[in-house]
Parts: structure tokens; C-alpha cells; sequence
């Protein structure tokens, strides 16, 4: 194995990128390249071929910390604007609903594509915008209803989920009596 300095990593993608708009360049040979502690967060890895390499058979939602319960019942939190909507997309409302589906794009190369996106709390944490609102939702975890991207900095989509119940920043559930009804 092999590790790349952060430069040599940066102009062997340079180098690649012009090969694949027919620029020059070269194609990129990373197969004995040491990735472990590269941040693949916003790496377009559409056409990549991760069979072998250290990212084959990872399973990215134990990596991020989720698990299953005994029923394959896992949980995991939702923002929201301040008025209970979707932030990127809107037009989902996440405050009145309780069961959520969409079209769920499976490609794990692909970091944010159609579904439901929910994410760990850290990285909701990270996400936070005055007036956001957070929820946790319950999903089954199993091939056609969950695709996490490979190197998630925390994000993954569903295809149908339940919500709990709307949560404080602290990731507690809400009282009835604390959201004051």
C-alpha cells in the first residue's frame, strides 16, 4: 500500500479529471493507494470501481453508528425548517405527517440523491440553522429501503420512514407539554 500526501492526491485527481473531459491528463491508478484516512466527503465516486479496495463491503451504516434493533428497526433524526419542512428540497411537511416515502436513488456513490435524508445526530448538530427543528425517525433497515453513500460524513436516505416525535437540540424527545399543547 501506498500513501499519497495530500498534494500528490490532488494533482493525480487533476490529472485524471482532464483525462475524462478528453484534456490530456492521465488516468488515475489508485489501486494500491492507502485511503484510509482520506475524507471522501464530497468525492464523486460515480463510475468508481471499489470492488477489492478498502471501501468493498463496508457497512457504512454501522460506520456511521446506527444499528438495527432485533425487529431491523433502526432511528435516526431529520432537520426541518422552522415550520416543519424539508431544508433543501421543501414541500415535504415532517411537523403534521407521520409516514414518509419517496423514490430512493440507491446508487452509494452518489453523496445526496432522491429519498428521504436523514442523518446522525452529530451531523445534524453540524446542520443547525436558527429556527431548524429536529425529529427522530424510525426506519427498516434492509436493501430496498436504505442507501447510505460510501464515505457518509453522516447523511443517508430511505424510502419510507415513521416519525417518533419532534426532538430539542439535545436529541431528548419533546413533552407535549414542552412543545406547549
Amino acid at each position: 500500500m501506498r500513501t499519497y500526501t495530500d498534494t500528490e492526491l490532488k494533482e493525480i485527481l487533476a490529472k485524471h479529471y482532464k483525462w475524462l473531459i478528453g484534456d490530456g491528463g492521465e488516468r488515475a491508478d489508485l489501486s494500491s493507494a492507502d485511503l484510509s484516512s482520506a475524507n471522501l466527503s464530497y468525492a464523486a465516486l460515480s463510475s468508481a470501481d471499489l470492488i477489492d479496495t478498502i471501501f468493498d463491503g463496508i457497512n457504512w451504516l454501522a460506520y456511521l453508528g446506527i444499528a438495527p434493533d432485533s425487529k431491523g428497526t433502526a432511528k435516526a433524526y431529520k432537520v426541518t425548517d422552522s415550520e416543519g419542512f424539508g431544508v433543501y428540497k421543501g414541500g415535504v411537511d415532517y411537523l403534521t405527517n407521520k409516514v414518509f416515502s419517496a423514490k430512493l436513488n440507491k446508487d452509494i456513490s452518489e453523496q445526496c440523491g432522491s429519498g428521504i435524508n436523514l442523518a446522525t445526530f452529530a451531523w445534524c448538530l453540524n446542520e443547525k440553522q436558527d429556527g431548524s427543528r429536529l425529529f427522530l425517525m424510525s426506519f427498516k433497515v434492509n436493501p430496498e429501503n436504505i442507501c447510505v453513500p460510501i464515505g457518509s460524513d453522516g447523511k443517508f436516505r430511505v424510502a419510507r420512514c415513521t416519525k417518533i416525535d419532534e426532538c430539542d437540540w439535545t436529541g431528548n424527545l419533546l413533552t407535549t407539554n414542552a412543545r406547549g399543547k
